[in-house]
């Protein structure tokens, strides 16, 4: 302990060196010593180094506790020592829960900057213990305080927090405080703030949060004043009421999104164009596509080639392609033009809409893309003329069958499956053998749309090709087939040299409900491949009843890998009688995707041992595995599963689990 304490002492003095690098590797050093150096490193918060400072902060962090803690929020009041005052506030954060009593404790400080300063800290750590004491706090006679408690509340997103910030949101007397309270309504998204929302849209120093929040929280029902805000004097209040149409549009169900187009078509005026063609040059990001989806809902066919001037690159082209889909009128002339673009990309979108708004017009220009030296435009080309369903198109698809590129390869089968015209297999059939490699599996795959006895005949003959490639092929398209005429080839298929093959053979026979498919899948659970026995675990699932669920748990000790957690899935789903035991033994396997899945399947059971599981989850080393948790516990509806979850959303290392965890808490 001496020697210890002498060391801590010397460490202690590397501290007021002058060499920010040894006072560094003191700080390191301290961190390993244990919690009893914790006053040295806080003392090391004020170091003129951000290295030094960030050190400290690590090790603070790891060791916690109350002395800790509270040696942090003193250093709130360090007004001389801007570094060690947020370093201070950096660790609070990252500390995260276990500071909420403390920091309240301390919230009616009459220091206004440490006021401040606590309040920033527990919005950041997003705890709902914080929301009562913070709307307490909307009245502080400061109103630097109360904008941030607004924006603090937003942060934390609690319903409770709505009431009180729609006051705020009325008031005249604070300053910021209203617009505060406005963005912050946005933030939590309930809809009861709707109706104080559109009423402070009289004022126009609110129009810009408002309408942002409109975005957030609203619906259909409030579309009128976000339409009209397209014409708004000021830019920045268009550019929110653009981005705040796009958001109530991804966020509605198909008949709502069709209200959103009609909103727009009929209420935006030229101006309200003019202003959305300007933005496809001048804006970027988020802003941008808003204006491409906005300027698309508006119709006018003078902003077509607007739009095509934007694919310069491929970032873009989803959101320009559903733009053009929505405008109506001549629409279809003006883009056929475009096909003859020098711009493959122009080319290609042009024929994705083209296929999509079903122009029959459109058919003769669509076919002459299938010779486009382009891969991706003869792709696109062949999938429009699909959905056309274009007989014309027929035959002069077959050649992309044998394209360079199996993408083109593809869409020509998907094409000539649409179109239906099996008078293009007799040939292609007839020759088969005679054909090369690719060829053949792309005769295969096509059969599998033709449910004929010709088909079912000549995909069993193609079931002997010499090549695995080719009798993969085969047992997809005999899966697609109906079962009196797969069974019996498929029965087959799971015996092939293949493992491929025999592993496509157990998934087709497991979505039968043939009788011999069960007895034939049994012996495939011995099968030398992990990933033919768990198609076999997973088709057994499927048509095997009871009993499978009996020799499924049988398989449970021995099994790895794929197999696990095919196995795992099964018995969650089947729940056989004494399967719960072996599942929850599972949850302390090594491998976090066993542990991940064997939490989804004890989703189905409840009971002391099975909650028990799931709060252990939230605390799992892996982030997947807390994530499974986060997302499961939800059901669990007690205070310590909220407890935890509270922590995970403020602390989690990971990003994606602390996401889950709020979405968790507010739901």
């Amino acid at each position: 302990m001496a020697n210890e304490n002498a060391r801590r002492e010397l460490l202690g003095k590397k501290l007021q060196s002058s060499d920010a690098e040894e006072r560094r590797e003191a700080a390191i050093d301290l961190g390993r010593s244990g919690r009893e150096s914790a006053p040295l490193l806080l003392r090391a918060l004020g170091d003129p180094d951000w290295r030094v400072r960030k050190t400290a902060v690590e090790a603070l962090v790891l060791f916690r506790g109350v002395g800790v803690i509270d040696g942090l929020i003193q250093l709130l009041s360090a007004h001389d020592n801007a570094g060690a005052r947020n370093s201070a506030i950096e660790a609070l954060v990252h500390i995260g829960a276990e500071t909420v009593d403390p920091l309240l404790g301390h919230i009616a400080t009459p220091d206004v900057d440490v006021r401040k300063f606590i309040i920033d800290i527990l919005g950041d750590i997003r705890d709902p213990r914080a929301v009562l004491p913070l709307i307490e706090r909307l009245n502080d006679a400061d109103e630097n305080i109360s904008v941030a408690t607004a924006e603090a509340l937003g942060k934390i997103r609690d319903r409770r927090a709505v009431p009180a910030l729609t006051v705020c949101l009325a008031r005249y007397d604070q300053g910021w405080l209203d617009y505060a309270a406005a963005e912050a309504l946005g933030e939590i998204g309930d809809e009861s703030a709707l109706g104080p929302l559109i009423a402070a849209l009289g004022r126009s120093s609110l129009r810009e949060p408002v309408l942002e929040s409109l975005g957030k929280i609203g619906n259909v029902s409030t579309l009128a004043p976000l339409v009209a805000g397209l014409a708004d004097p000021l830019r920045i209040v268009r550019e929110v009421s653009v981005v705040a149409l796009a958001t109530i549009y991804r966020k509605s169900d198909d008949a709502d999104r069709k209200r959103v187009i009609e909103a727009v078509r009929n209420a935006a005026g030229e101006q309200a164009v003019v202003f959305l063609e300007e933005l496809l040059l001048t804006s970027g990001g988020e802003l941008l596509k808003a204006s491409i989806a906005v300027l698309g809902w508006a119709g006018k066919e003078s902003s077509i080639t607007k739009l095509l001037d934007l694919l310069r690159e491929e970032e873009l082209e989803d959101a320009v392609t559903r733009a053009l889909k929505n405008i109506d009128g001549g629409r279809v002339r003006i883009l056929i033009d475009h096909l003859a673009s020098e711009n493959a990309l122009v080319r290609r979108v042009v024929a994705q809409v083209l296929g999509e708004v079903k122009s029959a017009e459109a058919e003769q220009p669509l076919i002459k893309l299938l010779s486009d030296e382009n891969g991706h435009v003869r792709s696109t080309a062949a999938e429009a003329l699909g959905r056309l369903q274009s007989r014309k198109a027929a035959l002069l698809l077959l050649p992309l069958l044998e394209d360079e590129y199996e993408s083109v390869q593809d869409s020509a089968i998907s094409a000539l499956a649409a179109i239906g015209d099996d008078t293009v297999l007799e040939g292609l059939v007839k020759d088969f053998t005679s054909h090369h490699e690719a060829l053949r599996r792309n005769i295969a795959l096509l059969l599998g749309a033709f449910a004929t006895d010709k088909a079912a005949d000549a995909l069993a003959f193609a079931l002997k090709d010499e090549e695995p490639e080719v009798r993969k092929a085969v047992v997809q398209s005999l899966g697609k087939l109906a079962e009196a005429k797969a069974v019996k080839p498929l029965l087959l298929a799971i015996t092939d040299d293949d493992p491929e093959v025999r592993m496509l053979a157990a998934e087709a026979l497991g979505r039968t409900s043939a009788a011999e498919a069960s007895e034939a899948l049994v012996p495939l659970l011995e099968d030398e491949d992990l990933w033919v026995r768990a198609a076999a675990a997973r088709g057994l699932g499927r048509v095997g009843g009871e009993k499978a669920g009996e020799l499924l748990l049988r398989q449970l000790e021995r099994a790895s890998d794929i197999y696990l957690l095919a196995l795992v899935e099964v018995l969650g789903r089947l729940m056989p009688a004494g399967a719960l035991s072996p599942l929850l033994k599972l949850c302390g396997h090594a491998d976090p995707e066993v542990r991940k899945t064997v939490l989804s399947a004890l989703s189905a059971y409840s009971g002391p041992e099975v909650r028990k599981a799931f709060l252990a989850g939230l605390e799992d080393p892996h982030w997947s595995v807390r994530k499974t948790a986060v997302e499961l516990a939800t059901g669990l509806g007690d205070l310590s599963a909220r407890t935890l979850l509270a922590k995970l959303a403020g602390e989690d290392p990971d990003h994606i689990v602390r996401q889950a965890a709020n979405e968790a808490l507010r739901s």
